[in-house]
């Protein structure tokens, strides 16, 4: 019975891990920001440890857009570094200014960015930190990693259903005894 288990969730989980990909990489050419998510929720990869200890190199954030309200400090957020650029940049909002300009600090780094965030370059709030979720998917994505991942599997597969024959094959043959009712003449 655990092995049929084990086989359910294997497989699960890797239909669960290839539509994850699937809606991120989908929902990226939808979005107008090219950023993958849903609605005003975005799915980040964290590369550098610039926030550290909070939030790591190698983990996923959930990113809110700001609506009806506007960053405080001490939130984290993410924005887009500069206008032309399309890398994003999240850290944790130090100072604001009346006209809505953030300054922000990574938690690792011993000195405040550079000028100042203009409120339209900023995507959102973290809201949620998915730790090594980033790292583990970067790691899927090597073709080796995953084609030794497929492999284990299906070696594992055709290993229990071997081993599930052989025990069938092992079983002696039930005898059935077979009843006659009537009268002897």
């Amino acid at each position: 019975m655990g092995v049929v288990w084990t086989k359910r969730i294997g497989l699960g989980l890797l239909a669960l891990f290839f539509i994850l990909n699937l809606f991120l990489y989908a929902s990226s050419q939808w979005n107008s920001d090219r950023i993958p998510g849903m609605g005003n929720w975005r799915v980040l990869s964290v590369l550098t440890g610039s926030m550290s200890p909070t939030i790591d190199a190698g983990d996923m954030v959930i990113v809110s857009r700001y609506i009806g309200k506007v960053p405080q400090t001490g939130d984290i957020v993410t924005y887009w570094k500069d206008d032309q650029s399309r890398s994003l940049i999240t850290h944790r909002v130090i100072m604001r200014l009346e006209n809505g300009y953030l300054q922000t600090k990574g938690d690792a780094n011993h000195e405040a960015d550079g000028g100042w965030t203009d409120p339209n370059r900023l995507v959102g709030q973290v809201v949620y930190t998915i730790p090594y979720a980033a790292a583990l998917q970067q790691l899927l994505k090597e073709p080796l990693m995953m084609l030794l991942i497929l492999s284990g599997f299906l070696i594992f597969v055709v290993y229990t259903q071997r081993r599930s024959g052989a025990k069938q094959d092992l079983k002696p043959a039930s005898v059935e005894n077979e009843t006659i009712e009537g009268e002897l003449t």
